[in-house]
């Protein structure tokens, strides 16, 4: 079983405003769980509503993060960046089956926002 290196180093971003609040894309995930793309970065939210975050969404600016992909685990979906400080994986959403058709088509322009951000388009 391959083993991936999960990076906890990098926290939450301080995004805020309404950059951070106004989502232009959405992708559902497990339990309602979503991953938000803003004009400012990526946000998480457990459960898909703030209100049932007590700490609020988890927040990334596009410069934090070097590549996001889409990983297959069985028939569980996984949807990872890399950590553009140290290299290591972060998981951000877990998806169902049904969900990763849709997911894979929104991470492609997700993909395009970062390119700017990075200098480099990732796939």
């Amino acid at each position: 079983m391959h083993t991936i290196e999960i990076d906890s180093s990098i926290g939450s971003s301080g995004i805020r405003g309404d950059d951070a609040e106004q989502p232009f894309l959405n992708v559902d995930g497990i339990a309602g769980s979503s991953l938000r793309a803003t004009p400012a970065g990526l946000a998480v939210y457990k459960g898909g509503l703030q209100r049932h975050n007590p700490g609020g969404p988890r927040r990334w600016t596009y410069d934090q993060l070097r590549e996001l992909r889409l990983d297959a685990y069985g028939s569980v979906g996984v949807i990872r960046a890399t950590v553009a400080t140290t290299g290591g994986a972060l998981p951000l959403l877990l998806l169902e089956p049904h969900q990763i058709a849709a997911a894979r088509r929104t991470l492609e322009v997700i993909w395009n926002l970062m390119a700017p951000a990075d200098g480099v388009k990732t796939a």
